[in-house]
């Protein structure tokens, strides 16, 4: 199932209805797309009259619930908090279209993943309790160029291309006594040129592409190193990171 095909049910089940920002998970493993409805087209927000701004320009706020859940801000500015259950965070996907938006994630607890792809804005991610990880690599696309979902082990997810990717590189430094309160910066980037710069606290692990096939880079941040290690895609296999990076 694609993200468009997901956004076309969300739709239909939230018919007259306006989200305006805020979006709440359940108690199973949901699924949720930002609704991208807060904005100047939003008479509940922004008043037709009035030329003062008074819209979020679609930034959405989304809360994950108790369960493993697969959040997706798309458009806008984006709150997302994972809250309890291993979660998957993805602030875009802008894929390069329009103004690259910066999104805050929350983990909460559990083990994490949140996914930053090439086009989108620098993110802030906090991890919260549990081992958590940062990816940072392109989406694999269905045939309609929108992100493919696929299914593992009982719940939906999305998948990245990160080995084989000469033109993408990643570096890792301490934040302390940089920005109160984070760990470290991820700086992104393509063709030798820093695009974005990603900051992480509570965070266990990065990953980013490799050159080489069947490849990826891995950074454990648990010993306190900041310095990428090759490992195998199949170095994952069978855990919720291996799916997603395609072991």
């Amino acid at each position: 199932m694609s993200v468009a095909a997901v956004a076309a049910v969300m739709m239909v089940a939230a018919a007259g209805s306006v989200h305006a920002a805020l979006q709440e998970g359940g108690n199973g493993q949901d699924v949720i797309l930002g609704a991208d409805d807060d904005n100047a087209a939003n008479t509940a927000v922004q008043p037709a009259d009035v030329a003062a701004k008074q819209h979020l320009d679609n930034t959405d706020v989304i809360l994950g619930g108790e369960r493993a859940d697969l959040l997706i801000g798309l458009a806008g500015d984006d709150v997302i908090d994972g809250e309890g259950g291993s979660d998957i965070l993805i602030g875009g996907p802008e894929a390069g279209l329009g103004q690259p938006n910066s999104d805050v994630l929350l983990g909460g607890n559990g083990s994490d993943v949140n996914i930053w792809a090439p086009g989108d804005g620098s993110d802030a991610f906090m991890g919260g309790r549990g081992r958590d990880t940062q990816i940072l690599a392109p989406f694999v696309l269905d045939n309609e160029g929108d992100l493919a979902l696929e299914w593992f082990k009982g719940r939906t997810i999305p998948r990245v291309s990160i080995d084989e990717k000469p033109q993408f590189s990643c570096t890792i430094e301490s934040a302390a006594g940089v920005l109160e309160g984070y760990d470290y910066l991820v700086r992104f980037f393509a063709n030798g040129n820093l695009a974005v710069t990603i900051r992480l606290a509570e965070t266990e692990s990065v990953l980013c592409p490799s050159p080489n096939a069947g490849m990826v880079q891995v950074a454990d941040l648990r010993s306190g190193s900041t310095e990428f290690v090759e490992r195998p895609l199949d170095y994952f296999a069978g855990k919720l990171v291996g799916a997603i990076i395609g072991s």
